[in-house]
């Protein structure tokens, strides 16, 4: 039996885990929507793609090796996400569901199931770590949705309609891109690539390709709306 006071000291433990998470979850999407509001995108791309890179020598060494060993700090999303999982294992591992006590006898007995009350905080805390996991998987579609509409709207503003784009009977094909198209490039993915660079080479790749992808699909879904036509 729970000594007494017991079950009210796990449910304390329990509340302070589940706002321990709910402020991560809170923190991480709230600072990753700012930075990307405000096209803050180095801070945004070492937010939430980031990792461990060494540029020096490898080494231990506790929490200052970092800076000797010339690392780049881990991702916030990444450090915070591994933190959920392994918060949620130790829950669901300390408070199981009636469920998923095994029916066989284990060589240790396994712990009881954890009082309702417990049990709705461990559901709550499970929820709010899935919502970071779901956050970390989506967190590069919605960059890059947002890169596509930034560049949808370049195109709306600067991209030329109509006679522009009728050539002569001798006209020669042009020998350098258009203004609009070299400012949509460099408005959009010279400023991604100019963040990214702080970011290590594979985290670079799936990000640069995303946003080339969403600008393009950009580029052309504002050609076919408008009709342009290159003759």
């Amino acid at each position: 039996a729970a000594p007494p006071g017991g079950l009210c000291l796990r449910l304390q433990v329990l509340g302070r885990c589940l706002a321990a998470v709910a402020a991560t979850h809170a923190w991480l999407t709230g600072r990753a929507g700012r930075y990307l509001a405000a096209w803050a995108l180095p801070q945004f791309l070492l937010l939430t793609q980031g990792d461990l890179q060494v540029r020096g020598h490898s080494g231990h060494g506790g929490l200052g090796a970092h800076s000797r060993a010339g690392l780049t700090p881990p991702a916030a999303l990444q450090v915070l996400k591994a933190e959920a999982e392994q918060l949620m294992l130790q829950v669901s591992g300390t408070f199981p569901e009636p469920g998923d006590i095994p029916g066989d006898s284990p060589p240790e007995p396994p712990p009881s199931p954890g009082s309702p009350w417990e049990l709705q905080l461990c559901r709550q805390i499970r929820d709010v770590a899935n919502s970071i996991q779901l956050f970390s998987g989506d967190v590069l579609w919605m960059f890059s949705t947002s890169c596509k509409r930034l560049s949808a709207e370049i195109f709306d503003q600067t991209m030329p309609l109509g006679r522009h784009w009728r050539l002569g009977p001798r006209a020669e094909l042009p020998s350098s891109p258009s203004a609009y198209a070299a400012a949509a490039v460099q408005a959009v993915l010279g400023q991604v690539l100019q963040g990214a660079q702080a970011l290590p080479h594979d985290a670079q790749v799936p990000t640069l390709a995303r946003v080339t992808t969403a600008f393009l699909e950009a580029w052309m879904d504002h050609i076919l709306t408008r009709r342009i036509k290159f003759r």
